[in-house]
């Protein structure tokens, strides 16, 4: 009997031992396994992910031990302007491990994440498993650095810098400032330095300081211009880059019979091209002082003076999105009982729309024409720039419209806290970057017009403190952020000569 319970006593011993352990397989956590899974390598390569990483961000292994822990906490420094909503990591580990994320089998190169949050990966051999907490964490040396300057020509009026979609380059349009040569130029950044698209200065004479440039979704790079050469002189003309030489859309040069003032320009991705202007002749077929909007589709220009916007307008500028075009003015003078309210129209589906008309912020006592500025950004959302003193000090106002709510909702809460009082003449520039970041670029007139800029943090949604890009005095500020989150910034110094900053 006694033995007969010894052999009991054994099989039900060895009964629960086989349990345990089958139980524990797919839970059993290394605790000081010399032999525990991990990653050999890890990290995230522009290869992978294109358009969206503009350099390789790897992982440092060597000082990081599997034993003793189930979780090993493994941070990848990157800058804060890159998307990380979907990145793409590349890993390697030993022969017959597996890797899962929530459950789901990962593919080195292959299997996307959000990084936004830290992502767990269990790497698992055999009853082992070690969790890996991957955290992608803000590069803290981010600067400004300039580039290779521009100096073979002098600008006139405020150079316009965008990222062309496709090649993810910067391109610099502006007016040449020469005594016998005020005509377009446009120049994109290479491996070897600047360089011309086209031959040179472009196109007609430009009346004033009146220029724009705007991309399409495919790459090529418009201008629009206040052409001094013109039947209709002053009248706006668009030329765009074919590949080999700069070409008059639509055929023909004056596209409208106008004097056009504040011109400005976008490309939609159906091929439409939408300008704006302000009419300044009384011999022109619209009113003097009124906004006049054209529009080219299907081979031909077509202008008009939207129905919901027929007072007169002071400024006006624009900017494009993929499908939409927005606009924004100032009226000139009093409208209605409110003086030098601003509007915001919205061009979609070959219709105009009011988004704001005639409007001020409540309790603003501002009355004179101030800074308005519009950009898309790239998520489609319309953000716009204006000038108040409805908090009990002049400032600046950036406002982004809700398109789920129609609201327009002002960034950080309040006007930008740039740290001095800002007057029209404080250049206001903005970009977005892909992972919805704004940042301001300007000129702090209490430090000799320097160029300084500042973001809003993504976790406290407040602004940054304002910093310094550079020593030299600079006028006519432009931002821009490729989809990778490389940023830019060029403006002109007391020379007129061109000066453009990398941030990365």
């Amino acid at each position: 009997m006694k033995k007969t319970m010894q052999i009991y006593a054994f099989a039900v011993g060895l009964l629960l031992a086989v349990g345990m352990s089958g139980c524990s397989d797919k839970d059993n956590f290394s605790h000081g396994n010399v032999d525990a899974p991990r990653f050999t390598s890890f990290g995230f390569y522009q290869e992978d992910n294109p358009g969206v990483l503009a350099a390789d961000y790897v992982a440092d292994l060597t000082a990081i031990e599997t034993a003793g822990t189930s979780t090993v906490k493994l941070n990848v420094s990157m800058p804060a302007t890159v998307d990380k909503s979907n990145l793409i990591a590349r890993f390697t580990t030993a022969e017959g491990t597996t890797v899962r994320v929530n459950g789901t089998v990962q593919t080195s190169r292959t299997t996307a994440n959000n990084f936004t949050v830290p992502v767990d990966y269990i790497i698992g051999s055999g009853v082992l498993n070690v969790r890996y907490a991957v955290t992608v964490v803000k590069a803290t040396n981010m600067k400004w650095t300039e580039i290779t300057p521009f100096s073979d020509l002098a600008v006139y009026g405020d150079a316009v810098m965008k990222i062309n979609p496709q090649d993810g380059l910067p391109y610099i349009g502006f007016k040449v400032r020469t005594a016998d040569d005020n005509r377009s130029a446009v120049i994109k950044l290479t491996n070897s330095g600047w360089a011309y698209v086209g031959e040179g200065a472009f196109g007609h004479k430009i009346s004033g300081s009146y220029f724009d440039m705007a991309f399409s979704t495919d790459g090529v790079p418009y201008v629009a211009y206040s052409d001094n050469e013109a039947a209709e002189k002053g009248a706006m003309s668009v030329q765009h880059f074919d590949g080999s030489t700069w070409t008059y859309t639509g055929g023909t040069t004056g596209i409208l019979k106008a004097q056009s003032n504040y011109v400005s320009l976008a490309v939609l991705a159906n091929g439409q091209v939408v300008g704006a202007q302000i009419n300044n002749s009384r011999r022109a077929d619209y009113p003097q002082r009124k906004l006049v909007v054209s529009v080219y589709k299907n081979g031909i220009w077509s202008s008009e003076i939207p129905p919901m916007l027929t007072n007169d307008v002071a400024m006006v500028s624009a900017a494009g999105g993929t499908n939409a075009a927005y606009l924004i003015s100032i009226n000139r003078g009093k409208v209605n009982g409110v003086d030098y309210g601003y509007n915001v129209l919205k061009y979609e589906n070959n219709t105009w729309s009011a988004l704001l008309l005639n409007h001020l912020e409540s309790g603003n006592t501002l009355n004179s024409i101030s800074t308005i500025g519009i950009y898309v950004a790239p998520d489609q959302t319309p953000y716009i720039w204006t000038m108040d003193n409805a908090s009990g000090e002049t400032g600046v106002r950036l406002k982004y419209y809700d398109m789920a709510t129609s609201n327009w909702i002002t960034v950080g809460g309040n006007i930008l806290p740039l740290g001095f009082t800002p007057d029209r003449h404080t250049d206001i520039a903005l970009a977005v970057t892909t992972n919805g970041t704004p940042y301001i670029a300007y000129n702090n007139t209490t430090d000799q017009n320097r160029p300084y800029f500042m973001y809003l943090e993504p976790d406290t949604r407040q602004w940054s403190t304002p910093a310094k890009i550079s020593d030299t005095p600079a006028s006519g500020l432009s931002i821009a952020f490729t989809h990778s989150g490389v940023g830019y910034v060029t403006f002109a110094d007391s020379k007129n000569l061109l000066h453009t900053f990398k941030y990365e």
